[in-house]
């Protein structure tokens, strides 16, 4: 799985993400305040797994994209926070990925999996709904 760090966090979390999978963020790619758009241009092209706490633009540009590579939720907290919530989301993947049998770049494609600032816990749902 590819995971990128979007500039509204921390870009220490790359380092937590490259314990795993491979891992950037909009710094180390030359994209400091880059609209929303166009960085998600790139990180579709290159089938990244975006991880912000920018929901509402992400959330409608991956929607309007169709496929995708996947969407991480965190909310905006401290540095320190943030590393845990990572942790503790990248967990929650590997456990989902044990259970279906799947790598975990399989399992997040359309998928957005999001850490609940209100009570601590992780939800994953399918993204955009399927039309049922």
């Amino acid at each position: 799985m590819r995971l990128w760090i979007d500039e509204c966090l921390s870009p220490t979390l790359v380092a937590v993400a490259r314990r795993r999978h491979e891992a950037t963020c909009n710094e180390y790619r030359g994209l400091l305040q880059a609209k929303d758009p166009a960085l998600y241009t790139v990180v579709s092209d290159e089938e990244w797994v975006l991880v912000t706490n920018n929901e509402r633009h992400f959330r409608f540009l991956t929607a309007q994209e169709g496929l995708h590579a996947g969407l991480i939720l965190l909310p905006q907290r401290t540095r320190a926070d943030q590393t845990l919530m990572l942790e503790a989301v990248l967990d929650y993947i590997d456990q989902r990925c044990r259970e279906a049998g799947i790598p975990p770049a399989a399992w997040m494609t359309n998928r957005v999996v999001e850490y609940h600032d209100d009570d601590d816990t992780i939800t994953a749902a399918e993204w955009p709904p399927s039309e049922s």
